[in-house]
């Protein structure tokens, strides 16, 4: 029986695109789901037995709402996957982008392809769900005048036309990606950590958490602050961390939890930059 696997999205999204990198398509079932949150729905509800879920981009940055999904709901991270992206605009055959009056996509995607759209004054962009929905929908509904924004490969699975290829404004964009997982599972192939804590509102108290982590030789390689809810501009610090010794590890993250509020390990899993 293959493994259903959790994804925001349809096929032919960039969702899609990492879940088909990271496992093999012929022993997973991907579970489309419109949003994040029911993408989280899936996954606690024991519908799915894994989610893949976009956490970060190299441009726009952390996707916040989602480490606060992850949080509220005690997941654990058990792998990463960078994805390189690119965006291509499609639309029905016939037609050029002088004929396009709309383009639909997912804000990000809209985001990322700004440059391109300011010399296209005649085209109004709207948000929607996915990437790859409204060109299904385009397809399907046989809507001209319409084009969509979506990754390499989406315009061949329902038989639309690329109109501009590789209109993101930086070619060198990636959306980072995690698993996840209700619980994490022993790996003795880790060599990275996601980590979350409180400080107390003390002075030196971030450089203490900072300076034990330096001691334990471990690499911090990011660090986002992240409202606490319920506690009025109080925020908690998220960290990815990488070491080369998982004993150094647990002993910093032992000694974390001593001078630290709330310490949480997210997630141990294996680097996914080659």
């Amino acid at each position: 029986m293959r493994k259903k696997i959790a994804m925001q999205g349809i096929k032919g999204s960039n969702h899609y695109k990492a879940l088909t990198e990271l496992f093999d398509e012929d022993e997973v079932e991907a579970v489309e789901c419109n949003t994040f949150q029911g993408l989280i729905n899936s996954l606690v509800s024991g519908a799915s037995e894994k989610a893949v879920m976009a956490i970060e981009n190299s441009i726009a940055g952390s996707i916040l709402p989602n480490y606060r999904l992850i949080l509220d709901h005690k997941l654990q991270v058990t792998a990463e996957h960078y994805l390189n992206i690119s965006h291509n605009l499609v639309a029905l055959p016939g037609q050029t982008i002088e004929d396009l009056v709309k383009v639909k996509s997912h804000q990000m995607a809209l985001h990322q392809c700004s440059n391109f759209f300011t010399e296209q004054r005649h085209i109004h962009l709207i948000e929607d769900v996915d990437t790859a929905l409204p060109a299904q929908i385009i397809a399907q509904q046989q809507i001209f005048g319409v084009g969509a924004l979506v990754p390499k490969g989406t315009a061949e699975l329902f038989n639309l036309k690329v109109i501009a290829e590789d209109v993101q404004n930086n070619s060198l964009n990636e959306t980072r990606f995690v698993v996840l997982e209700k619980q994490g599972h022993t790996n003795p192939d880790v060599d990275t950590a996601t980590l979350q804590f409180e400080i107390a509102h003390e002075s030196g108290s971030l450089a203490k958490v900072l300076n034990t982590m330096a001691g334990f030789e471990l690499n911090l390689s990011k660090i986002q602050s992240i409202p606490i809810p319920n506690d009025i501009w109080k925020y908690a610090f998220i960290v990815d961390v990488s070491f080369s010794n998982p004993v150094h590890f647990q002993k910093a993250f032992s000694e974390i939890s001593k001078i630290s509020i709330n310490p949480t390990c997210i997630g141990q899993y294996k680097s996914g930059k080659s």
